[in-house]
């Protein structure tokens, strides 16, 4: 099987190019991107388990949506920190 460091990427670049797309940048959209990171992980370590590994895929499954919390919790850090980098314009 992957390592569990190459399916938190792996959903992370998925997630990311996901997010170009228009809906997202509502606020609805905005909302799901914590539920869509925690459901591409469990499935991304699904078709893992399934492909390379040899464990049960129920396993697998706790163990993905166990990487998205993981992969939440990294983006939502990375985000947080690229907003404060940020300069602040001043509006006139």
């Amino acid at each position: 099987m992957l390592e569990s460091y190459i399916v938190i990427g792996f959903v992370i670049a998925i997630v990311e190019m996901i997010k170009t797309l228009p809906w997202f940048e509502t606020e609805v959209g905005d909302l799901t991107i914590p539920i869509m990171v925690f459901i591409i992980a469990g499935l991304a370590n699904v078709a893992n388990a399934f492909v390379f590994g040899d464990i049960a895929l129920l396993d697998a499954l706790k163990d993905g949506l166990t990487l998205g919390a993981i992969s939440g919790g990294l983006y939502s850090m990375g985000k947080t920190y690229l907003d404060k980098s940020k300069p602040e314009v001043e509006q006139k």
